[in-house]
């Protein structure tokens, strides 16, 4: 286990003048992303519902925007550059006010985003392999992800549509089944246990948030590939089952402002921002995103399960009472007792796959292994090792 003893270093005072201009780069080419994003997400986020299924993200786009009204293009192009400029300065501000938390926590939590986002490429590879040797060839199945995609689009297209609403209540019902989907699954990651530690434990280990310290949620292998079809499937039929035609201008509008709060739901430092202000309060309680979403990162007892969900004012959240309103002051965040943590980033990445082999090489017995790798978070084996607390 000697791979994964070592730390990385103290930096040193001169690199700093580099560590602010690595903000300003990072702060840039994160607002361009959000806002790129936004209009070509794929899938996953929007629905076969409301974005057709054929074709690349930007030819869907190019498609769908064809037929668009000049006022809704008139408001779009203004809101868009407002984001990218918005994004970017408080990034920046996120980073540059980040004093409590030390130079070599935010590199080292910025790898392990790196290493898992590589992770994911090597589980790609490893299909790659495995598909060459049943002589398919290394591409075939290192494009597995695309594949998969492909057949749950081919899928969904028999999914019928069961009522039609007026417009654009469509809309409306597509997001708010999409956020119970969301919702559910969320919640699971946080109380099923291979869920836990395989995928969503490593985007709440970080106390101190900035965007590129928070490690992204899908981003775990080798959960991702395990995930994405189911979450693909429950996301296109919930948007499929009350309107048959895309909605892609409305879906994009919406998703383009919620990007305004979203910037807030995992930056320690603007927490005070989000909160003082009315307008961004308002609107972050109706996205579920902003201080409302920070709360779902606290330490405090039973914060883990609040404020899964999203749209309408957390509106699963309140049906199923998980809901509670933020703190006027900025709660501690971080995993559950808030232990010291590794800052070795390929450690961080790999502690959940490390603990569960400990535990299964250590524990004897069908039930006590089954447990392990299907039981709650809360289960704990007679014999374990968490891998990222010294």
């Amino acid at each position: 286990m000697q791979l994964f003893e070592w730390e990385l270093p103290e930096l040193r005072p001169r690199w700093e003048p580099w560590i602010r201009a690595a903000y300003a780069v990072f702060a840039v080419s994160f607002a361009l992303t959000v806002v790129v994003d936004a209009f070509v997400h794929e899938t996953v986020t929007l629905g076969p519902g409301l974005i057709d299924e054929a074709g690349g993200a930007l030819t869907r786009l190019i498609g769908q925007l064809g037929g668009v009204s000049p006022r809704w293009l008139a408001v779009m192009f203004p809101l868009s550059a407002f984001v990218l400029a918005w994004n970017g300065i408080m990034l920046y501000r996120g980073l540059s006010r980040a004093e409590a938390l030390p130079r070599r926590q935010i590199v080292s939590f910025f790898l392990l985003t790196v290493v898992l986002m590589l992770m994911l490429y090597v589980g790609l590879a490893l299909a790659g392999g495995a598909s060459a040797a049943m002589g398919h060839g290394f591409f075939f199945g290192f494009a597995l992800v695309r594949h998969y995609t492909e057949w749950c689009g081919a899928l969904l297209a028999r999914v019928p549509t069961i009522g039609y609403l007026p417009y654009p209540l469509p809309l409306v019902a597509s997001i708010a089944l999409v956020d119970l989907f969301h919702y559910w699954f969320h919640r699971l990651g946080h109380t099923w246990r291979p869920f836990w530690l395989l995928w969503h434990r490593p985007h709440h280990m970080n106390s101190y948030l900035t965007i590129p310290t928070t490690q992204p949620v899908f981003a775990a292998f080798p959960l991702f590939f395990i995930l994405s079809v189911p979450f693909q499937l429950g996301v296109g039929v919930c948007a499929k089952l009350f309107y048959p035609s895309t909605m892609i201008a409305e879906a994009l509008f919406v998703r383009m402002v919620g990007q305004i709060v979203l910037i807030g739901s995992h930056n320690t430092a603007l927490y005070a921002t989000f909160w003082q202000s009315r307008p961004l309060r308002v609107l972050s309680a109706f996205f579920g995103e902003g201080p409302y979403h920070y709360m779902h990162h606290s330490t405090l007892p039973g914060h883990s399960l609040i404020n899964l969900g999203g749209p309408f004012f957390m509106l699963w959240d309140r049906v199923f009472g998980t809901y509670v309103p933020p703190n006027e002051t900025r709660p501690p965040i971080g995993l559950a007792g808030a232990p010291r943590l590794h800052l070795n980033p390929v450690r961080l990445a790999l502690a959940g796959l490390l603990q569960l082999g400990y535990e299964l090489r250590h524990n004897r017995g069908i039930v006590t292994r089954l447990r392990v790798l299907f039981g709650s978070s809360n289960f704990a084996p007679a014999h374990t090792k968490d891998y990222a607390v010294p």
